[in-house]
């Protein structure tokens, strides 16, 4: 049996009523068989829309729990994203790394993505993806990075940051928690469990 990990048990913990899943990837994290699952890049996956998280085809309050996880620090605008995610559920359920690296230049970090991809022997994005078992059936096509970004983190996201943010989409805190993920290059691994809904 795989293991989950805490991030995904969390969102599974506070998700509830209907589900839309928002940047969904390959893994749809077992929100029901009725959950919606929303990705820019397409997926096998039940009950799929292709959509973007900055502007998502739903009318206000369509779902009682929109998920976030661990999208918002790829987002070109975290406050829309968040927004929207505000916008279209009663509650937003959202994990969200803390990135302590050196993130670098942008289109460094992609060209270094597909030139390991290549040493691989791999000729593009969407072949490399196939080639994975958990995504070997699941993935159909995939935006290029120049358009969206699938690697890098574009933010790096501190805990005043991250109130700002939801203050500024119009959302207030039920539970903002700082936990340890695991470790990575020898250093604790965090993130953020956020549940927010719409100011009173």
């Amino acid at each position: 049996m795989p293991v989950i990990s805490q991030r995904i048990k969390y969102q599974q913990m506070f998700a509830e009523g209907k589900i839309v899943n928002i940047g969904c990837g390959e893994d749809p994290a077992g929100f029901g068989e009725h959950a919606v699952h929303v990705d820019l890049d397409v997926y096998n996956h039940p009950n799929f829309v292709r959509a973007d998280a900055h502007n998502l085809p739903f009318k206000d309050d369509e779902f009682d729990t929109a998920i976030l996880g661990d999208i918002l620090e790829h987002a070109e605008d975290p406050v829309k994203m968040l927004s929207e995610a505000g916008r279209v559920a009663k509650k937003v359920v959202a994990t969200v790394y803390e990135e302590w690296r050196l993130r670098g230049d942008k289109e460094a970090q992609i060209q270094k993505f597909y030139s390991d991809e290549k040493k691989l022997g791999f000729d593009n994005h969407i072949d490399y993806l196939r080639s994975l078992p958990d995504f070997k059936d699941k993935i159909v096509e995939v935006i290029d990075d120049h358009v969206v970004s699938h690697h890098p983190h574009l933010h790096m996201f501190t805990e005043d940051g991250l109130k700002e943010i939801i203050d500024k989409a119009g959302l207030e805190v039920i539970i903002f928690k700082k936990y340890q993920e695991g470790e990575a290059e020898g250093r604790a691994v965090y993130n953020w469990l956020i549940v927010v809904q719409k100011k009173a």
